[in-house]
C-alpha cells in the first residue's frame, strides 16, 4: 500500500504527512489532501451549465420580441379606515328655571402678577376688572359692564370753617408811641395792655401841665395785616379822649403823617369802652391820648383787645 505523499505546513514549513490535519511544529491547521480527477470534472460541470444557461436566455428572448415589458409594480398608500363617530343622542328638552336674584358680592381684589419662566411678570386677565372706592366698573360674566355707585362721603364738599371775633392782640408786641417825648423820659412798659389781665397797667409819664394834651399812646403790632373789627378799652381813669388810627406800614414817625388812618375818636370814656372800626387791613393800631381824664390823673391803660373774626 502506497504512503501519502507529505505536505508542508505553510506557517512554518515543517513536513506533515498525508492524512495529518494539525502541524506538529507550530500548531497551526493543514491544508486538506488534493484528489486527483476532481478538476476535471468541476470544469466540465460548471461550463455545461453556462450552456444551459445561455440557452434558456436565448428563448425567452425570442419568446418575448415584440411584446412591452409589464411596467414596474407601484404601491399604493392605503388611508387608515375612518373612525367611527360616536352615537349622539337627541338633546332632552328641559324647562328653563325661573330667574332668582342673587346678592351682588364684593368684587374680589385682583391677585397680582405672577412670574413666568425667565422671570417675566405674567400680566392680569384683560377680562377681569375692579373698582375703585370712588365708583367704577366691573366686568360680568356676559361681558357687559356694570357701574357702581360712588362714595357719598367723596362727593360731600368739605365745610366752610366757622369764624368767630377773636382777640388778636392778645400776646402781640405793645409799643409806647411818644414822637414828641424826650428822649430820657420813662415811658413805662406797654406789654401790659396786651397780657390778657386788667390787673396790670401802663401809665403815661407824669406832664409838667397836668390840663395840657399828654401827646401820647399806645400802638399794637399785629406783625401782619389784619382786619379789625372791634377795640375795646379798659382803663383805671375814665374820663379820658382818645383818637384811634391804623396803619400799614411803618409804624409813621409822627402823629400827623400821611401813613396814619383816623379811624374813630371817643371823648370822655368808660372805665371799658367798646369802639367799631372799618374792616379794612391794618398791621398797626393806635390809641392815640388826646386830653387827660377829667379828674387830673395821669392817664392809663389796664387792657387793649382788637377783636377779628378768626377761625375757631
Amino acid at each position: 500500500m502506497e504512503s501519502s505523499p507529505e505536505r508542508a505546513c505553510p506557517s512554518c514549513a515543517a513536513p506533515a504527512d498525508g492524512q495529518q490535519r494539525w502541524c506538529l511544529e507550530c500548531g497551526g491547521e493543514l491544508p486538506g489532501p488534493r484528489r486527483p480527477g476532481l478538476r476535471p470534472a468541476v470544469g466540465m460541470a460548471t461550463t455545461l451549465a453556462v450552456l444551459v444557461g445561455a440557452a434558456s436566455a436565448g428563448g425567452y428572448t425570442v419568446l418575448q420580441e415584440g411584446k412591452q415589458p409589464p411596467p414596474p409594480a407601484t404601491t399604493v398608500a392605503q388611508a387608515p379606515p375612518a373612525a367611527t363617530a360616536p352615537q349622539t343622542l337627541p338633546p332632552v328638552t328641559q324647562a328653563p328655571a325661573p330667574p332668582t336674584s342673587v346678592p351682588s358680592m364684593p368684587s374680589a381684589p385682583t391677585p397680582p402678577p405672577s412670574s413666568g419662566a425667565g422671570g417675566v411678570a405674567t400680566p392680569p386677565s384683560s377680562g377681569s376688572s375692579t373698582g375703585g372706592t370712588n365708583g367704577g366698573s366691573t366686568g360680568s360674566a356676559d361681558g357687559s359692564v356694570e357701574s357702581e355707585p360712588e362714595d357719598p362721603a367723596s362727593t360731600t364738599p368739605e365745610p366752610e370753617p366757622q369764624l368767630a371775633l377773636t382777640d388778636i392782640a392778645l400776646g402781640a408786641a405793645a409799643v409806647v408811641y411818644a414822637p414828641y417825648a424826650p428822649q430820657n423820659a420813662d415811658l413805662g412798659d406797654a406789654s401790659r395792655t396786651v397780657d390778657g389781665s386788667t390787673r396790670t397797667v401802663w401809665k403815661a409819664p407824669a406832664a409838667a401841665d397836668p390840663a395840657a394834651s399828654p401827646q401820647i399812646g399806645v400802638y399794637v403790632d399785629l406783625a401782619g395785616k389784619e382786619r379789625i373789627r372791634k377795640l375795646v378799652i379798659d382803663t383805671p381813669t375814665p374820663g379820658m379822649t382818645v383818637e384811634i388810627y391804623g396803619a400799614v406800614n411803618g409804624p409813621p414817625a409822627t402823629i400827623t403823617d400821611a401813613g396814619w388812618s383816623h379811624l374813630a375818636d371817643r371823648s370822655e370814656i368808660e372805665g371799658e369802652t367798646t369802639i367799631k372800626l372799618p374792616a379794612r387791613p391794618y398791621r398797626y393800631v393806635l390809641v392815640w391820648i388826646t386830653a387827660p381824664p377829667t379828674d387830673g390823673a395821669r392817664p392809663a391803660i389796664s387792657e387793649l383787645s382788637l377783636l377779628s373774626m378768626q377761625p375757631e
